[in-house]
This record gives C-alpha cells, sequence and structure tokens, in this order.
C-alpha cells in the first residue's frame, strides 16, 4: 500500500488530468472528477506497484491486476452515451472478468467482524502450535535450524489458513457492486445509463 501510495502521488497533472491532493489510502470521498481521473490512473499505478513480485505473488498479482483492468474497462464502456448489443456485451464480459478475479481481493473487503474472528483464530492457531511443539518428546531433540524450519512452515500454515478464511467469510455483495450487475438490463430498456 505505502508504494501504491507513493507511485499515486508522483503522477503528474497533464490536460484533462489533476494530480490527487491525498493519498489513495485517505480518500473517503470521491467526486465524479475524481472517479474520472481515478480510472485513467488506477492501472498503470496498480500495474506499476505490483511490477516486481515474488514466485509466490505472481499469480495474485496477476489476477489482481486483471480484475482492475476489467472493473476500469467495465466502468469505460458504461460511459457510452449510445450502447449496441456489442457494446453491451463488451460490459457483461469484462464484469464477468472481474468476477473471476475478485476473490484476491476478498481478504481486503473483509468486514471488521470477520478480521476480528480471523484475528481469534490466528491467535488460537499460534497458541495451539505451540502447545504441539512442546508436547512433542522429539521436539527438544531437534535442532536449532530444524526448529526455526519447523515454527516457520507453522506460520505458513496458519497464515494459509487466515487467508482462506478471510476469503470464506468476504464477499462482494454490498450495493455498488450489485449495481453492476444491472447495468445490461437497464441499458436494453433504457438505451443507455
Amino acid at each position: 500500500m505505502d508504494r501504491f501510495n507513493q507511485l499515486w502521488a508522483m503522477m503528474p497533472s497533464y490536460p484533462g488530468f489533476a494530480q490527487f491532493n491525498k493519498p489513495y489510502s485517505q480518500m473517503t470521498k470521491w467526486s465524479g472528477k475524481e472517479m474520472k481521473a481515478l480510472r485513467g490512473v488506477i492501472v498503470p499505478v496498480f500495474a506499476a506497484t505490483l511490477l516486481y513480485p515474488l514466485v509466490s505473488q505472481r499469480i495474485l498479482f496477476t489476477q489482481a491486476l486483471l480484475g482492475v483492468k476489467n472493473l476500469v474497462y467495465c466502468h469505460l464502456m458504461a460511459q457510452y452515451w449510445y450502447d449496441t448489443e456489442a457494446t453491451i456485451e463488451y460490459i457483461e464480459n469484462y464484469l464477468e472478468e472481474f468476477h473471476c478475479q475478485k476473490d484476491v481481493f476478498s481478504g481486503f473487503h473483509a468486514s471488521k467482524s470477520t478480521m476480528k474472528v480471523s484475528e481469534a483464530l490466528k491467535n488460537q492457531l499460534t497458541l495451539d502450535n505451540q502447545e504441539e511443539r512442546k508436547s512433542d518428546p522429539a521436539w527438544n531433540n531437534f535442532s536449532a535450524a530444524a526448529k526455526h524450519r519447523r515454527i516457520d512452515e507453522d506460520k505458513m500454515q496458519i497464515d494459509s489458513e487466515i487467508a482462506q478464511h478471510l476469503v470464506d467469510e468476504s464477499d462482494f455483495n454490498f450495493v455498488k457492486m450489485h449495481l453492476l450487475n444491472h447495468f445490461s438490463d437497464h441499458i436494453r430498456q433504457l438505451r443507455n445509463l
């Protein structure tokens, strides 16, 4: 997030784009002008932020970038003043592609109660692993390197379980996301949004 905010602040002004006053993470309300500017810069800023992933992050970074790109393209297609079946199909396809990639964002869209449960689950799993290691008679015979390796493996397993819990317990079932599903029907009935 720090890298994204840094790149966000570095975007130079140019005709049709005014530089943002605040870091992205501090933006709470978006005006129409800011939304228009956002859709023009979010994909390149996001791509630059995710430019050098670790091997373990490549799939997630690609998935996140595709999700943002498809959402921006859907938004751009929705701005047309006149639509045809082809443009409606583009909107539907971009939205469908976004929904295929959106799980990568689930951990960041968790509710406060889900985050609280996840934190408690992480603490409990950590304590369980510590107790399991202490009760293992062979634990004291392990070398320091073997102990560190086992602790690191346990941490990775816990992080994986917490990430899965966040994905399972989070959703995109809120009005602004649901509204997108009705764009194509609205356009067919009223010719544009």
